[in-house]
């Protein structure tokens, strides 16, 4: 535990004490406490700042990562080359639900569950089911949305192999 004492001047221009300096120092520090006391001298206002803190410990660089390094994309071994627009469409579908439910995406599904169905091509609410993490309370309320978007996808593929 540290502690740094700090004076501020009363500023006329400002109305005020310029806080300036104090948040600088503490910026990255972690503050245990803050405590102040006014005073006037030679007719001046004072503001003692009485600060006690720890100072951050950084993280090694090798241990520092970004968001995008730590982001597991194990879901696009699931797909196959095709597959990617009708997981695009799913990806759109739950961006949507998302915008209308005010939630983050991987409430309504996460990436690896998409791909999951996209991969089997899931056709009934019970091969939904079968997806992990996805429960009978998200088919109750996103299976039948889901279902559209996958045998939409299927008719679509089958007039463009000529099966229908």
């Amino acid at each position: 535990m540290l502690m740094r004492i700090m004076t501020l001047r009363f500023s006329v221009a400002l109305d005020g004490f310029d806080d300036a300096p104090v948040i600088d120092f503490i910026k990255d520090k972690s503050v245990l406490s803050l405590r102040e006391h006014f005073f006037v001298r030679n007719e001046s206002p004072y503001l003692a700042v009485v600060i006690i803190y720890e100072p951050v410990q950084e993280l090694p660089k090798s241990k520092v990562t970004n968001k995008r390094q730590q982001r597991d994309e194990s879901w696009r071994k699931l797909l196959k080359d095709g597959d990617m627009p009708l997981f695009d469409t799913l990806r759109s579908w739950r961006a949507e639900r998302c915008k209308q439910e005010g939630v983050p995406p991987y409430v309504i599904c996460n990436n690896k569950q998409l791909a999951e169905m996209v991969s089997v091509r899931a056709q009934s609410l019970a091969e939904l089911l079968k997806v992990e993490g996805f429960g009978q309370g998200k088919a109750d309320k996103y299976g039948n949305e889901i279902l559209l978007i996958l045998k939409q996808d299927n008719k679509t593929n089958g007039e463009i192999n000529g099966e229908e």
